[in-house]
């Protein structure tokens, strides 16, 4: 992670002191607020259907948040694919954050059991989804629209979308919202002075909210929230709370599984790029694991061949036993295999535990089935 967002994180959260960050802190609210009313015009503008809708052919259920960084998306988004898929052929839809570079018009990376693309040219989260999946159509699609057409000419009769929620742009049947418990909604402001991606009111919109990483907080601090999201949106259908589960740990050469209680004890070098490096750290140290060292890369970071050679570098001289990322960030890493070699080179293999999942599950398919689209 560059020095400039660290510092500006510091001045964000108030941990910053002095006058030039007061300063700092006073010109980024000042364009919160223009920031702000902008949302807000924007979203006035499509719900008073001044600025139009398109609706796709098929059903759409949008997975988002309100904020920047991650919040579990792409784990709830895998979960939702698979307990879905035995009733419907789904299409998931994602801007391809992380890809190498922008392309105009959708593109396919993997129907059914087909790849058509590398980390790169997907993107590493939709990467990592359609290499762990089958039976499922992938696409990276700037204009989501556009996507759902593609969707629909290879056979897709349901839709997710990656990402939608402040997609105003297209229609869908279930919006779902996604909310870090541990830190909801960062100082409550919205970008630049804060996280969040539009003013907290834009969650009237929602339908169902997942509070996920709730394991880090304690009940009272669960009810506190939903009584606050409740008060919000009254009319939602269902706040539901799901915890991060740690499910094994891979080699990035061999693709061999090791159980988690191979880290215990262990020293760990580990480094990630991520939108949440503190929850991998969290996950590293729950699994028993001693954490020696920690590189934090920007979200999305795209390693180089540079990149790893100082990773490897690093790990030398820490004397650590092995070396640890994420999923998300080992998809950009296949292609140096042979650099890795027999090195002890793993990545975390996570997914949610999400409570009353049948009603969840139940919720969403009565909505596909008899919501329209809006």
């Amino acid at each position: 992670m560059d020095k400039l967002q660290r510092y500006l994180e510091k001045i964000i959260s108030g941990s910053k002191k002095g006058k030039v960050a007061a300063v700092i802190r006073f010109i980024l609210f000042l364009l919160s607020l223009v920031y702000s009313q902008l949302a807000k015009i924007r979203s006035v503008l499509y719900q008073n259907n001044i600025l139009k809708k398109k609706e796709a052919g098929v059903p759409v259920i949008s997975i988002g948040n309100i904020t920047t960084g991650g919040t579990g998306k792409t784990p709830f988004t895998a979960f939702l694919a698979e307990e879905l898929k035995s009733e419907y052929k789904i299409a998931i839809i994602s801007r391809g954050y992380g890809a190498s570079r922008d392309v105009e018009e959708p593109f396919l990376i993997k129907n059914d059991d087909q790849l058509y693309a590398n980390a790169a040219e997907a993107g590493d989260e939709l990467f990592m989804l359609a290499r762990s999946s089958d039976q499922l159509i992938f696409i990276r699609s700037a204009n989501r629209y556009q996507g759902t057409k593609l969707a629909e000419e290879c056979g897709a009769e349901l839709i997710l979308l990656d990402d939608g929620f402040q997609h105003y742009q297209l229609k869908r049947n279930v919006d779902i919202v996604l909310i870090d418990a541990e830190e909801p909604f960062s100082n409550n402001r919205v970008l630049p002075a804060g996280l969040l991606r539009e003013p907290f009111t834009a969650l009237k919109r929602a339908d169902l909210f997942l509070l996920n990483r709730s394991e880090n907080v304690d009940l009272s601090r669960i009810k506190e929230l939903k009584k606050s999201l409740n008060t919000l949106n009254p009319f939602n259908k269902g706040i539901f709370r799901a915890e991060t589960r740690l499910d094994n740990c891979v080699s990035v050469a061999s693709q061999e599984k090791e159980s988690l209680d191979f880290l215990k004890e262990k020293k760990v070098f580990a480094f990630s790029g991520i939108g949440s490096p503190e929850a991998f750290k969290k996950s590293i140290e729950t699994a028993g694991a001693k954490l020696v060292s920690y590189r934090i890369f920007k979200d999305h970071y795209n390693y180089q061949k540079e990149d790893l050679l100082t990773l490897l570098d690093q790990y030398s001289a820490s004397q650590a036993d092995l070396i640890l990322t994420t999923e998300k960030d080992a998809v950009k890493l296949f292609d140096f295999a042979e650099m890795i070699g027999e090195l002890p080179f793993y990545y975390l293999k996570i997914s949610l535990a999400i409570e009353k999942r049948e009603e969840l599950l139940e919720i969403v398919k009565d909505r596909i089935k008899n919501e329209r689209a809006k």
